[in-house]
């Protein structure tokens, strides 16, 4: 298969069957003039949308019953003629037709409830255990087979289906699942999903073995690996404005690479999220979006959708070219590269769970002390990395017993936090290299961090630092030595007794009675954290949180100048990543900086969005210091792409030089 083009559009068309005149002004030249002013050369286009309706002549499915010739046809033509990539997309998971003639096909919730009868939305999602999975198998065929020198089929709207018809009922129970346990239905829709899966890709590749197929969920589930070979590519769908935020794309994309997938992020040029017409994001913003998809080694895609008119809007493709223009000109140094870590976040999500707070409170934190890493699930090996997290509520099981206590005996560290380090039965702390007893559950609850003399360095604070929701109990064994004193509150907040607006105070002395907040193991290459550390960084946002993790890293890697990467004069709103063009013998440094801002408390799309998140005024960063630790040593360093030479120095693996001007997004080239 050929690799993903750099600079794509994801061109929505979800049009209801009443609005007239579908099509009508699609004009092929114009069309093509904005593509390719846009610097577009990847444009998804539509076979059939979710309210149901096809964009060309079809025999399985309806087409709109106002469209005027066929778009699909007239689009794949105008594509073709200018050297644009068309892939084709189809609504799997909703078609509002099939629905409104075949009720019997929809999920049915718990309650017995397919859809509120006033709901102004999606009548409900289909299921895969129904006749319509058939129906949508016949309408991809009939796609590939008429179009079979395709660019690809995009399939939506995927995900397992936790259903409660009297089909699916009596479809579990026939199988041996009990409907009212919940992990059972959620094992039995996992089994139904592998069907969709297997059925509907074969259907796509029934002419052509290698047809591209992406079946698109909204999220690419860390550890899926069954889902991930039914996907000849990925497409990270993240939205920055539109529910997912400015850190959800980093943490996937940390995981996208270590797949072997080819991928690409996907924003959109809408101020919140699909569907807005009349929504334009300020450039700057999807510029920076751009920039940091292929800093973090992905290609680019942007969602727009198409007026039912057909005519192309020149204002959303003006802003487009914005971005495309800055991505084309980078790309060169972008292509084929390979992920440079020695940070490996081990994922603590469970399937089919999109928000983990474990997971984003700890890649923030290395986002913003501007460390690259690469986020793990249970089967990836630890042997390429220095260090690696486990945070809060990692399960250790037998099988990652072993795994973590051959990693400590090749040299590797470990940092772990809450229950990280307890065994399946929770009751005993399963790596005896931590030098730690577990005692039980902390009864405090919020309780204090007090930084020690290992920590201060790195901690401005050194009186008690407030933590909510509670502590294990640990004991350190002999030479174990401690990072952080944990410090107990008078009493907790109850009903009964209660001190001021939020919490009582510490209780002075009380950290010489109690279990440590942190411990560092005799070896020094084991660090723990008594609470959850890393979810309640991404609840409370408190920066002495990561300071008190910042110390804990440069402890285990025997100080700041063992870093991976260092850098001084980047906020910590900057990002760096780091990549390996092997091909063309170079390493590439990325810095990145810029400041979302809230704007709007408005939340859009399910229960994990994020409220309305504004890039606007793009500040320049000078002088930025970088020291990168690297496993080749350089010849040169220049600034890509213009060229300009930079001075550079190296010594013990780690290169040291200084970025003049950091402007949203700044390429080094480091040549070996």
């Amino acid at each position: 298969m050929h690799p993903l083009p750099f600079r794509q559009v994801h061109l929505d068309f979800h049009t209801n069957g009443s609005i007239p005149g579908v099509g009508a002004k699609f004009d092929k030249k114009a069309f093509q003039a904005v593509l390719q002013e846009a610097r577009v050369n990847s444009i998804t286009c539509f076979s059939k949308c979710h309210h149901g309706w096809s964009y060309h002549d079809t025999k399985v499915g309806r087409r709109h019953p106002h469209m005027k010739g066929e778009l699909l046809a007239k689009q794949i033509e105008a594509c073709r003629e200018i050297g644009v990539r068309v892939p084709i997309y189809l609504s799997a998971g909703l078609d509002e037709l099939a629905l409104s003639e075949h009720p019997e096909w929809r999920t049915i919730n718990k309650k017995g409830v397919g859809v509120e009868p006033f709901h102004a939305g999606w009548r409900g999602v289909l299921r895969w255990n129904s006749p319509y999975l058939d129906y949508l198998c016949r309408q991809i065929e009939e796609v590939v087979t008429r179009w079979r020198d395709a660019d690809g089929i995009f399939l939506d709207i995927i995900g397992p289906r936790l259903d409660y018809s009297d089909e699916s009922l009596a479809a579990m129970k026939a199988l041996g699942y009990n409907p009212e346990n919940e992990a059972e239905v959620a094992a039995w829709a996992h089994e139904v999903l592998l069907d969709y899966y297997k059925k509907t890709t074969a259907a796509a590749r029934i002419h052509n073995a290698d047809m591209p197929v992406f079946h698109n969920g909204g999220h690419v589930h860390i550890g899926a690996t069954e889902e991930l070979r039914y996907n000849s590519h990925l497409e990270l769908e993240s939205l920055p404005t539109g529910g997912w935020g400015y850190d959800h794309f980093p943490l996937s994309a940390r995981y996208a690479i270590t797949t072997g997938h080819d991928f690409l992020g996907m924003t959109g040029k809408f101020h919140t999220t699909w569907g807005e017409f009349g929504g334009f994001k300020r450039p700057e913003a999807l510029r920076h979006e751009c920039e940091a998809m292929i800093a973090y080694g992905a290609k680019c895609s942007i969602g727009d959708q198409l007026h039912p008119s057909g005519e192309i809007n020149r204002d959303t493709y003006a802003l487009i070219g914005e971005a495309y223009r800055a991505v084309e000109a980078k790309e060169a140094w972008c292509a084929g590269v390979k992920p440079v870590a020695r940070i490996g976040l081990v994922s603590a999500a469970r399937p089919g769970v999109r928000q983990t707070l474990a997971d984003e409170g700890a890649s923030r934190m290395l986002l913003e002390l501007h460390q690259p890493f690469l986020v793990l699930d249970a089967k990836a090996a630890w042997t390429p990395f220095d260090l690696v997290i486990l945070p809060d509520s990692i399960v250790f099981t037998s099988e990652l017993q072993k795994k973590a206590r051959r990693y400590l005996a090749q040299g590797g560290r470990i940092l772990a936090s809450g229950t990280s380090l307890l065994d399946e039965a929770g009751k005993a702390i399963a790596l005896p290299e931590a030098g730690i007893r577990y005692v039980g559950q902390s009864a405090s609850d919020p309780d204090y961090l007090v930084a020690t003399a290992l920590s201060a360095g790195d901690v401005p604070v050194k009186s008690p630092v407030v933590i909510h929701g509670g502590a294990l109990e640990v004991k350190p064994l002999a030479k174990t030595r401690v990072l952080a004193e944990r410090a107990v509150p008078y009493f907790n907040r109850t009903w009964e007794h209660f001190c001021s607006h939020q919490h009582a105070p510490d209780e002075p002395g009380s950290e010489e009675k109690t279990g440590p907040a942190a411990t560092l193991s005799a070896e020094g290459n084991v660090a723990y954290f008594a609470h959850r550390i890393f979810t309640r960084y991404r609840l409370y946002g408190q920066p002495l949180y990561r300071d008190f993790v910042l110390a804990a890293i440069k402890a285990l890697s025997g100080g700041s100048d063992a870093l991976p990467v260092v850098t001084e004069n980047l906020p910590s709103t900057g990002r760096v990543n780091v990549t390996e063009q092997r091909a063309h013998r170079r390493f590439v440094v990325h810095v990145l900086h810029a400041v979302p801002t809230l704007r709007g408390g408005a939340k859009h799309e399910g229960p994990h969005a994020q409220p309305v998140e504004v890039i606007e005024d793009v500040t320049p960063v000078s002088d930025v210091r970088c020291a990168v630790r690297l496993p080749r040593k350089v010849k040169s360093a220049r600034l890509v792409p213009d060229g300009a030479a930079l001075e550079f120095t190296q010594r013990d693996g780690v290169v040291t030089f200084t970025v003049p001007r950091v402007l949203s997004h700044q390429m080094v080239e480091l040549a070996w």
